[in-house]
């Protein structure tokens, strides 16, 4: 009696396969009309710097030290709004929108911490910055280490921010291997922008936790805009890629590094994270490593105080070799 069924059966099936290829010839038409679109939305503080065709984002203010500021992903330089001010009365202090991330463009090619350390130091060559302090928030903390492990880096003395600093299996790899599809992967970057609001929040709570009661009015809202564009998921995409690769090659050369490293973890983030800055202590002679009790993982929002007196210290404790009256280059 089965033949009775097959007609019904092949007519089911025909429908779920039109559907199928409906949905998927959708997913690539989106990933053909979408294109980025680089630039700064009404409000948006900054000036953008051309690094070899690639627009990068970045504000700049104050007088004193230089201090470089390299924050996480997804994210933008609007995560330093707590302190960038406040720091800005003692340190000149710069900013900037990772390449792919915030309203800097994104490269052609698989960006990591690799790459975004060799932009970072370009950024600092084309900004004048001298005896800098490389502050790195979360994923720009794996950059600040990356620059510390480097000769040629210009930078001084690195405070790292509530950073995974060791591999870790986080990342879905089979989203990874969606979003990276030729076309359709743009499409899907564009479905996710448009339907990732809840993955947003979740997010926003986690990362604050356990201090979600001081999760700004709007902020939430506003960090949609900014890290659901389709070339941020793609960028994340391509950053998550190689990134325990390229930590796994970096914390072979954590013992060497030579020059002043800070780091400083809430006892209330993510377990990665303090047992890498367990780890770092045993492993990098005379780095110094601060625990914050009850503190999570958005540092400059929750605990602004305590990173302000961390970086003075760092400032302190580390002497800048140009101190013997180097003329200061003026903010730009």
């Amino acid at each position: 009696m089965l033949w009775q069924h097959a007609d019904p059966m092949k007519r089911m099936m025909k429908i779920v396969l039109g559907i199928a290829g409906s949905l998927v010839l959708g997913i690539v038409l989106l990933g053909l009309l979408q294109h980025d679109r680089i630039g700064m939305p009404a409000g948006a503080a900054g000036s953008y710097l051309d690094l070899d065709g690639m627009k990068i984002r970045y504000v700049q203010k104050g007088q004193g030290r230089d201090v470089l500021l390299i924050h996480g992903t997804p994210s933008s330089l609007e995560e330093w709004q707590p302190v960038f001010e406040r720091w800005a009365t003692h340190f000149r202090v710069t900013a900037f929108d990772r390449a792919g991330q915030g309203y800097s463009s994104r490269p052609a090619f698989v960006s990591g911490v690799d790459f975004h350390a060799q932009v970072a130091k370009r950024l600092m060559a084309e900004l004048h910055l001298h005896d800098t302090i490389v502050v790195g928030h979360s994923y720009g903390g794996a950059v600040a280490l990356k620059l510390a492990a480097d000769d040629d880096s210009p930078a001084t003395a690195f405070l790292v921010v509530a950073s995974t600093i060791y591999p870790s299996a986080e990342w879905n790899a089979t989203l990874g291997k969606l979003l990276r599809l030729p076309v359709a992967g743009r499409g899907i970057a564009v479905l996710l922008g448009a339907l990732g609001g809840g993955m947003v929040q979740y997010g926003v709570e986690r990362a604050f936790h356990p201090d979600e009661r001081l999760i700004p009015a709007g902020y939430i809202e506003s960090r949609k805009a900014i890290w659901l564009q389709p070339k941020v998921t793609l960028t994340v995409a391509q950053e998550m890629d190689v990134h325990a690769q390229q930590l796994s090659a970096l914390a072979t050369r954590y013992p060497g590094i030579k020059r002043p490293v800070y780091l400083v973890a809430g006892r209330g983030d993510k377990p990665e994270v303090v047992r890498g800055a367990e780890r770092l202590a045993r492993e990098l002679p005379g780095a110094h490593v601060t625990f914050l009790e009850g503190a999570g993982h958005m540092l400059q929002f929750t605990r602004p105080d305590e990173l302000t007196a961390l970086l003075d210290k760092v400032d302190r404790e580390t002497t800048p070799s140009t101190a013997s009256g180097q003329a200061a280059v003026p903010a730009r």
